[in-house]
């Protein structure tokens, strides 16, 4: 099973990666131009998908604490009643 953390570092690698190639890839005309820019998506949609995951796993730890904290409140106002 692959962790969330290894999702995001993966992510974020192969945008770094995607990045390097179009730095490397941009100064000569072997290439056109088109083609870095498209390298340059790829790196973008890779960043995203990693703030993405991010994003969510910590929405999910975020509603898991306070799933917890209600039931908690909610023992609380039983022992009162």
């Amino acid at each position: 099973m692959v962790l969330d953390e290894d999702l995001i570092g993966a992510a974020a690698a192969a945008a770094a990666l995607a990045f390097a190639l179009g730095i490397v890839l941009a100064p000569g005309d072997a290439v056109p131009p088109g083609m870095v820019l498209l390298v340059g998506g790829g790196a973008v949609v890779a960043a995203g998908i990693g703030l993405i995951e991010l994003v969510l796993r910590t929405l999910l730890a975020q509603a898991i604490s306070r799933e917890a904290e209600a039931h908690e409140l909610r023992a609380e106002l039983d022992e009162v009643i």
